[in-house]
């Protein structure tokens, strides 16, 4: 995410996207991501120490924390 940060053009693509998923972040980039999206404090530590599968879900502005979850019958095509 980071490339994507670096040039006006890259934070204008993210602009455009309607959705977002912001997966973990290492501690040095986190601060950045939480100002560009205008996310709240307590953000910044739940994406430094979010498990696999976790995120934060932006859609419109509207922020969630979400854990996706692999289903057994999805087994066979996510660990392969």
């Amino acid at each position: 995410m980071m490339n994507l940060f670096g040039n006006e053009q890259g934070k204008a693509i993210i602009n455009i996207c309607p959705t977002k998923f912001i997966f973990k972040q290492n501690s040095g980039n986190v601060d950045e991501i939480v100002d560009f999206f205008h996310l709240a404090d307590g953000t910044k530590q739940f994406l430094t120490t979010a498990e696999p599968g976790e995120c934060v879900m932006n859609i419109n502005n509207n922020v969630t924390a979400i854990k996706f979850e692999v289903m057994e019958y999805e087994k066979q095509f996510v660990f392969t």
